[in-house]
């Protein structure tokens, strides 16, 4: 297969929009060039790969075509702009076509690939693997995006895998969005898997991919096995809290075996919301958020959850699934949760909420969790908290 209960749980499941005042460079568009690069030789190999980005960039875009399973190996950081980078960053729409191709860090200090989006930069990445970047800066934005950092661009990945990447900060795998006012990011996921990647306990969390202030689309993909402190597979929201500006988008896609690694002041073992979140068709198991909150999905926004299957996650509350309200914390919405046609079974929490846990910190409502020809079964300790306020869901 491709592969909160507190205050710190809304802020480890998205960045603040003040943490991020960089913006990248720029560069014209002027033309398209088609460049192939050889695996070895003298126009081949890592300096070939960098010569031909630099080219394309300066033609104003084109693609790259990238020797069938060749690892291109990157030891030195090309650029330090936001942050240490070992390709010369993105300024123009590049494509990007591998066979079983790889571009691969030495998992010291540098990520892998920075996109500028004010520049014009894009980038269609096309059978190929992004692997042993590292964002280790110590405060954002060199310590976003281990594997790719996407600032207000387009990343478009058609299997293609982002796996074994590190972020001292969030986005192990990929961060991508705005990270204050603009347009928003785009990132989609088609048949690619964002797998393996990890942000530690102490990071702000997107152990898989941040997504903040901009749209992520998945569509028949994996994101497994990353972990990060909140949100160990994708950490999504508008970096105030919650609320407007930042949509995902899941269709046909599993979120498995991620976790979240912050314990108690966190949540989202496979996803945190703090934005606007449809799921149709997709499956969330395996993911873990130890003595946290939402095991497979932490909702502090909206979440609308179509023929979505919750089964064999676990977390402190909510082993399924964990709707917080964080309203006491400021600036975020009353969650709302709306599952059609799904189900939710076999999840477990240390605590309370095997399945489903409506609840708040202090001082503010419960939010709303509505159930539409959906099971809540077989879950452990029980199926849903608090006892009778979830119409549907019984024991």
């Amino acid at each position: 297969m491709l592969r909160a209960r507190t205050r710190r749980a809304s802020v480890l499941a998205v960045l603040l929009a003040t943490a991020v005042v960089a913006v990248l460079g720029g560069g014209a568009a002027r033309g398209s060039t088609v460049s192939v690069v050889p695996c070895s030789g003298p126009s081949g190999g890592t300096a070939g790969l960098i010569a031909a980005v630099n080219g394309v960039n300066a033609s104003g875009g084109g693609t790259i075509v990238l020797a069938s399973g060749c690892t291109y190996s990157l030891s030195l950081a090309n650029n330090t702009t936001a942050g240490a980078n070992g390709l010369p960053v993105v300024t123009s729409p590049i494509t990007m076509v591998g066979s079983n191709s790889t571009i691969a860090g030495n998992n010291s200090d540098f990520r892998i690939i920075a996109i500028s989006g004010a520049a014009g930069g894009s980038l269609a990445l096309s059978g190929v693997t992004i692997t042993g970047g590292n964002a280790s800066g110590l405060m954002p934005p060199a310590n976003l995006g281990g594997g790719v950092f996407n600032l207000g661009g387009t990343l478009t990945l058609n299997h293609s895998v982002v796996t074994g990447n590190t972020a001292s900060g969030a986005g192990g795998g990929i961060a991508s969005g705005t990270m204050g006012p603009g347009p928003g990011a785009t990132l989609t996921l088609n048949n690619s898997e964002v797998s393996w990647n990890t942000v530690p306990p102490d990071g702000m969390g997107a152990g898989g991919i941040l997504n903040i202030s901009g749209n992520l689309t998945l569509n028949n993909s994996t994101v497994d096995h990353n972990s990060g402190s909140g949100g160990g597979g994708i950490a999504s929201g508008n970096g105030a809290g919650g609320g407007a500006g930042s949509f995902i988008t899941l269709n046909n896609s599993v979120i498995s075996d991620n976790t979240a690694t912050g314990g108690a002041m966190t949540g989202g073992g496979g996803v945190s919301n703090g934005g606007t979140l449809v799921s149709n068709n997709t499956w969330f198991t395996g993911n873990t958020a130890p003595d946290g909150t939402g095991g497979g999905l932490v909702n502090h926004a909206t979440a609308t959850l179509n023929n979505s299957v919750f089964s064999g996650n676990s977390a402190g509350v909510g082993g399924g699934v964990g709707n917080i309200n964080l309203q006491a914390v400021g600036g975020v919405p009353v969650p709302v949760l709306v599952m059609n046609n799904g189900s939710v079974t076999g999840n477990t929490a240390s605590e309370d909420g095997g399945g489903i846990a409506n609840v708040t910190i202090p001082t503010a409502p419960l939010g709303t969790v509505t159930l539409r020809n959906t099971q809540v079964t077989g879950n452990t300790p029980d199926n849903c908290i608090p006892p009778g306020s979830i119409a549907g869901c019984t024991g």
